[in-house]
């Protein structure tokens, strides 16, 4: 849950990426004080003209030409500015927003997707690059006109008529603090409402991913009533914070009212007395509506510059933290070849386990370069951590994983990734084509590739049956595909990469008795000259393995070839013997 505690910091980091362009930025801002000018400069040039008319029954020919001068000049000046400036800043900027936001999120490590929902990320980075839009505006054509209105038409009013032009500055600063009090005590209940909005989109996400479950358990009707009561809830802060802008909406009105009357009261008394002239006054008059309508407005754009502020503050906050598993500033090269693999007395343990409850302690495990184990045990043992711990998905608390004598945290995260190919239990697929998918880890291979390496996992038979072969697009996550059809793409993906370290975690789960036979020598003819890592349920993947390292609990309890464990009658026999199907019964 974000923090509830007012934050600008999406506020300033709109104004950073302004500060890289400066240039533009200038532009951008001269087009605003254009736009303040020219509704106040054009109406003293006019009253100058009309007091001249008043006083000495004369019309100042200088003035009408200086106006219409001004007045084409702003416009042209004006039109210049925000066609090569303001637009382009503000496509610029969101261009680099949306890059960042790309960026950052691809480089998260592991354990921030398994924290977050991935409908709220998107939700968050989206509402972040889209909130621009509104800071942009709001600072452009609302704030900078805005101070330049109030600024230029107090100081003709102090000019002319101290009293009452320093009486209208005070009012409006008194406005203007009292907006950003009221917005500043409204911020966290609009802070709560859009968390629960988020909230509220990652459910809605979550229900759509779990669409067959919910169908499955006629759950609809419960999932719908769970989801209005988020929707409820986030309503509920919305009112709150609306209700209280009307009410403080009312407060400025008042005042406004007040300066009015005073303006209209203190301008027909100076005339009256002979302090002030017609025409001055009917100036004051302009600027006085123009000065109360931006108080008005600066209402609205108090709003604005909150609703930027709790909108993009989620996306702004994590754009500030920055990854947990990083590179060292100053990596060393890869000098992964042969696929030696180290686990030297390895500590570890998630962040969120009980204090004290460690997974791995002093855990040490050696994999000779080109040797193929197979790793089994109970569930939760930490099979599939060693494979993640491998990754470095996560880093360990102590010791090291060295792999042909360079610990791993030494060298970049892609390199060390480059050398592994990896089939998860569960491979999803891009929402692109087979080809695109079984490339992934090679983009530039050949058609001849694709086809080869779909033929040795099995995959070629069916990826032909489609209507667009290899250019049929599998659907988000590869949902159009079977089970195991799926994975065989995602094996065929591993065989085109030329990688000297081979990573399955349980790659034949999905295939039925048939094509796991036909695919076991494809299979062994991808571990051929590779380290290979293999985690199974199914043993009778993994009984022609090297070796084979029974994990429990964090320990190495029994490692051996399969003849020689079943000889120990230890945990790897009972796991056999439990055996239904071919599973192990946890």
């Amino acid at each position: 849950m974000t923090s509830q505690a007012p934050s600008w910091r999406a506020l300033q980091l709109y104004l950073h990426y302004w500060r890289q362009f400066p240039l533009l930025t200038f532009g951008s801002i001269l087009f605003s004080l254009c736009r303040g000018l020219r509704v106040t400069i054009t109406p003293l040039l006019i009253a100058l003209t009309l007091g001249d008319l008043i006083h000495d029954h004369t019309i100042n020919v200088g003035l009408l030409v200086a106006t219409a001068i001004f007045e084409a000049s702003v416009i042209i000046l004006g039109y210049l500015l925000d066609t090569y400036c303001v637009a382009v800043l503000h496509n610029r900027v969101s261009e680099v927003i949306y890059d960042d936001c790309f960026v950052y999120l691809s480089h998260q490590d592991y354990g921030f997707f398994t924290d977050n929902f991935s409908g709220s990320l998107v939700t968050q980075a989206s509402r972040f690059a889209k909130v621009y839009t509104t800071f942009n505006d709001t600072v452009l054509f609302e704030l900078l006109p805005q101070l330049t209105v109030v600024l230029v038409s107090v100081g003709v009013m102090i000019y002319y008529s101290p009293i009452i032009g320093v009486i209208t500055l005070v009012t409006w600063l008194l406005v203007e603090a009292l907006v950003i009090k009221f917005a500043l005590l409204r911020l966290p209940i609009r802070r709560a409402a859009i968390a629960k909005e988020t909230e509220q989109i990652g459910e809605l996400a979550d229900t759509i991913t779990n669409a067959l479950t919910v169908k499955t358990f006629a759950a609809e009707d419960r999932e719908t009533c769970r989801y209005q009561k988020l929707n409820a809830h986030r309503s509920k802060f919305f009112i709150v914070a609306w209700r209280r802008a009307v009410r403080n909406g009312l407060i400025i009105d008042g005042l406004c009212a007040v300066l009015q009357m005073f303006v209209i009261v203190g301008g027909i008394v100076a005339v009256y007395n002979g302090n002030l002239g017609i025409a001055t006054f009917l100036l004051f008059q302009v600027y006085i509506l123009r000065i109360i309508d931006n108080m008005h407005r600066s209402t609205f754009m108090v709003r604005q510059f909150e609703a930027v502020a709790g909108d993009g503050q989620e996306m702004a906050e994590l754009l500030s933290v920055p990854p947990l598993i990083q590179d060292k500033p100053s990596p060393d090269t890869s000098h992964i070849a042969k696929g030696a693999i180290r686990f030297d007395s390895v500590t570890f343990n998630y962040h969120d386990a009980a204090e004290g409850d460690v997974l791995f302690k002093d855990f040490d495990l050696d994999i000779k370069s080109g040797e193929k184990i197979g790793l089994v045990g109970p569930s939760g043992g930490g099979k599939t951590t060693i494979t993640r711990l491998l990754l470095r998905f996560m880093d360990v608390q102590s010791g090291a994983i060295k792999i042909d004598s360079q610990d791993i945290m030494d060298i970049r995260q892609q390199d060390l990734r480059r050398a592994m190919a990896y089939v998860p239990q569960e491979p999803l697929l891009f929402h692109r084509s087979i080809k695109d998918n079984i490339s992934y880890g090679k983009p530039k291979a050949t058609d001849s590739e694709i086809v080869d390496v779909a033929k040795k996992a099995f995959a070629h038979d069916f990826i032909s049956s489609l209507p667009e072969t290899y250019d049929t697009v599998v659907g988000e996550r590869g949902v159009k595909l079977s089970g195991g059809q799926r994975q065989r793409v995602a094996i065929a993906r591993a065989m085109l990469t030329k990688a000297p370290i081979l990573i399955l975690d349980e790659a034949t789960s999905a295939l039925d008795s048939e094509s796991e036979r036909l695919i076991q020598k494809a299979l062994w003819q991808l571990m051929k000259d590779k380290t290979a890592v293999v985690i199974a349920h199914r043993l009778s993947t993994i009984q022609r393995m090297d070796r084979i390292v029974v994990v429990d609990k964090g320990k190495i309890v029994e490692q051996g070839t399969h003849k020689k464990l079943l000889e120990q009658n230890g945990l790897y026999a009972k796991l056999w013997a439990h055996q239904s199907g071919g599973f192990i019964e946890e």
